[in-house]
């Protein structure tokens, strides 16, 4: 025993000395982080935070979270990220804010410990500005734009950013409402950055190419998008033709400048009067120009802000998700009908009251009098408590069932022609008893969650984010409630739908034809506030509208069906009713002038699991195409 005890206590100092070494090692992790758009966003609307992060300790696993300090009711996004030693990555995490926060930050957690963090400032940008997003060389390039006085907002901003700072999520561009590229290289943006901006330049963005000497370089990597072909040569050529455009005198010796070779496509239309300096052609519900010449040679011309005004307009965006985002509501709270669900009526549960007092009142009293057993209302009332309970107990059960019901209305956001759309799911999930779900979807989209019916608090549960899929973890559920959040994804395009519209002085009028697959119901089309009712239409088939024969009360005058799960003439109610429109007034969410097809299935069209298990739906998908004019 005397031998064994130095080696015993050999092993005991090893098994201290061991792990204060292994935590001694020092962890040395940097953290670097921009938010917005130039640092700034605007409220409502998803914006990008990108975090670059750096490990030159030992290996961990942890998470990134950016948060809103000392700011209530705001939501927190969590990231998962692997480290290994020596690593760095870029990691980007698309947050809103629901208020006007000036300050947020971002950590790096491992195991609940705080590893690294960093405080950004973001400047908050109210919802009635016209965004200017500028991306370029020159820090100071057209600034003069503040000065336009846009009609539908009240002044502009204008914000410059970085190549590598466009976000590739089309719902973190929303904030601008255009866009100014002048000599970077968009050929070296990624996949996803162009599928980004040709998605949001079609729900209403207005994209501005540069020309000149940059001019190939910045038409690169978006020559689909474009309303001219970019030649290979760029030669000296007069621009003295902008004068009528902007209003001004050139300054002394800008007359002629480096000019890009450009050919116009069909559609295209010249705003520089036939001199072919500037190219426009409209693309889904926004727009697209590309310049001949380079955006910073009229530096210092009185009439740039004049010029631009003219290409840039404020164009009413149907946003159906913002109302959720900023209030923290749900539209499911006035759409879905949980008779729908199996659950019981108000009438249901009134004649069970009613049945109850009777039975364990009067009935049980006359019962035991006629008996002469009065002293028996000890036992008799005990027993219907019971009996009553149980019964409730066991067809609460079987109408809740024992599973939990999934259900999803979507709004999918087209143009006609485009191979990309927008999906706004609101989703209910309603639970038959207490319990935590994991509720994932594909790592692109973009979840909130919302107040529910029966919930009061702003509580809500993080979104965790890693490079498989996104999902909010412990969802927890009471006993027969219901949890409603919104998810929002780009989705492959929707029903074809090939149309022919034509505007004459008789008015507007054409034809829509189902290319597609997939039958429609309740198919309308819609222009301002006048719509025209088609009915169904199946794959294949074609129908003529007439808008001078149409109906003049959208949405309000749609007949649409109140029963079933969803009540749909609610639901489109609530969102054409100009609550879902951003940066314009006047108008309602779909604008006066452009045509849309607006129809149903009766499937959702956003994938979910929950617990990481795939769960049927029920649900329906409202699509809103945007017709080619």
């Amino acid at each position: 025993m005397r031998r064994l005890l130095p080696f015993i206590l050999f092993c005991m100092l090893a098994c201290v000395v061991m792990p204060a070494q292994a935590q001694s090692q020092p962890i040395a992790v940097t953290l670097d982080a921009h938010a917005g758009y130039g640092g700034a966003y605007r409220a409502g609307e998803w914006f990008p935070v990108i975090i670059d992060v750096a490990n030159d300790g030992p290996d961990l696993r942890g998470e990134l979270v950016w948060e809103l300090p000392g700011q209530r009711n705001e939501p927190s996004f969590r990231y998962s990220v692997d480290l290994p030693r020596g690593s760095r990555k870029r990691i980007t995490i698309n947050a809103f804010s629901r208020g006007f926060a000036r300050s947020g930050q971002v950590r790096l957690l491992s195991n609940d410990v705080v590893l690294a963090d960093r405080s950004v400032s973001i400047d908050p940008i109210d919802s009635d500005k016209f965004v200017i997003g500028v991306v370029g060389s020159d820090p100071t390039l057209l600034n003069t734009l503040e000065t336009l006085q846009i009609s539908g907002s009240n002044g502009t901003v204008v914000r410059h950013l970085q190549d590598n700072e466009l976000p590739d999520q089309a719902l973190a561009l929303r904030g601008l409402n255009s866009l100014f590229i002048a000599d970077a290289d968009t050929s070296q943006l990624s996949v996803p950055q162009r599928e980004s901006i040709s998605l949001w330049a079609t729900l209403g963005g207005q994209l501005i190419i540069g020309g000149g000497v940059g001019g190939q370089r910045a038409a690169a990597g978006l020559t689909a998008l474009l309303p001219a072909d970019v030649g290979p040569t760029v030669a000296e050529g007069d621009i003295t033709a902008l004068v009528q455009v902007g209003n001004g005198p050139l300054p002394s010796g800008s007359s002629r400048a480096p000019l890009s070779e450009l050919r116009p496509r069909s559609g295209a239309v010249d705003l520089s009067k036939g001199a072919g300096l500037l190219y426009r052609s409209n693309y889904g519900v926004g727009s697209v120009t590309i310049a001949a010449f380079d955006l910073g040679l009229l530096r210092g011309w009185l009439g740039e802000p004049t010029l631009w005004g003219t290409v840039v307009t404020s164009i009413p965006l149907f946003t159906p998700g913002i109302g959720s985002r900023t209030n923290q509501t749900s539209i499911l709270q006035s759409v879905l009908q949980l008779p729908g669900l199996g659950l019981p009526s108000a009438w249901t549960l009134l004649l069970f009251l009613v049945g109850y007092t009777l039975v364990i009142g009067p009935i049980n009293y006359f019962v035991l009098r006629r008996l002469r057993r009065l002293e028996l209302a000890w036992l008799s009332v005990p027993l219907v408590v019971i009996i009553f309970a149980g019964g409730l107990y066991i067809a609460g059960f079987g109408l809740r069932g024992s599973q939990s019901q999934l259900s999803q209305v979507t709004v999918v956001q087209a143009s006609e022609g485009q191979q990309r759309a927008l999906a706004t799911g609101f989703v209910a999930l309603f639970s038959p008893r207490r319990a935590n779900y994991t509720v994932g979807f594909p790592s692109a989209t973009l979840i909130h969650e919302t107040r529910s019916f029966d919930d009061i608090s702003a509580r809500t549960t993080p979104v965790m984010i890693d490079e498989q899929r996104a999902e909010l973890r412990d969802l927890l559920i009471d006993i027969a409630s219901v949890r409603t959040l919104v998810a929002e994804l780009p989705i492959d395009a929707p029903p074809t739908i090939e149309s022919s519209v034509e505007s004459s002085d008789q008015g507007v009028h054409g034809q829509i034809r189902n290319s597609g697959g997939i039958a429609l119901d309740n198919v309308l089309v819609v222009r301002g506030g006048s719509f025209v009712d088609i009915g169904s239409l199946a794959p294949g088939a074609s129908a003529n509208f007439d808008f001078n024969s149409a109906a003049r009360n959208f949405p309000w005058g749609v007949n649409l069906p109140e029963e079933g799960l969803f009540n749909r003439k609610t639901l489109v109610n609530s969102l054409f009713n100009g609550d879902a429109t951003l940066y314009a007034t006047g108008s309602g969410p779909l604008g006066d002038t452009g045509a849309y097809v607006i129809a149903w299935t009766n499937q959702p069209s956003l994938p979910m699991q929950i617990d990481s298990h795939d769960q049927v739906q029920n649900g329906y998908t409202l699509y809103v195409i945007r017709l080619k004019q």
